[in-house]
């Protein structure tokens, strides 16, 4: 049975809570009109090394303040290569950018807390055959991150 599609920018904590892994779209899948690269489709296997494909994969993201929030993690799969970029964290029902610039204010402001800077977050789902979940501490915004971004951008450009 083929899932619903739907635009990645919708996806809620519930969706990822009850299908943690979603694989973006590709040209060839069958979508409802108007739907693009864009959207993505729940899916009951991991991403798997060797495949070529994009998802977006339910994450835990742990604050300074120690607080856990849900979210997402966008895994891109390049044959052996594996990209994993933070992507959307929860809160206060809604989205915010994990690695903007403006994260952790707007992470204070919707709790109503302090320490809210994202330092570390941990997949909902495993890769392929790992054994363990991968997670990642989180590097504070700035230039170099930025430029880190940037270079994982123009690599996965010439790889597709």
């Amino acid at each position: 049975m083929t899932r619903p599609a739907k635009p990645a920018s919708s996806l809620t904590p519930d969706d990822l809570a009850a299908h943690p892994v979603w694989r973006f779209l590709t040209p060839g899948d069958a979508a409802p009109d108007g739907a693009d690269e864009s959207w993505v489709r729940a899916q009951d296997a991991p991403p798997r090394v060797g495949e070529h494909a994009s998802y977006l994969v339910a994450a835990t993201y742990r604050l300074q303040s120690g607080a856990t929030l849900p979210g997402a993690v966008q895994v891109d799969v390049l044959g052996a290569q594996v990209e994993l970029d933070p992507c959307v964290i929860f809160a206060g029902g809604k989205s915010v950018d994990a690695l903007g610039h403006d994260t952790a204010p707007r992470l204070a402001r919707l709790l109503k807390a302090s320490d809210t800077q994202p330092v570390h977050w941990a997949l909902g789902a495993r890769l392929g055959d790992e054994t363990v979940m991968r997670e990642q501490a989180m590097a504070r915004p700035g230039a170099a991150q930025v430029l880190g971004l940037l270079f994982k951008l123009a690599r996965l450009k010439r790889s597709r």
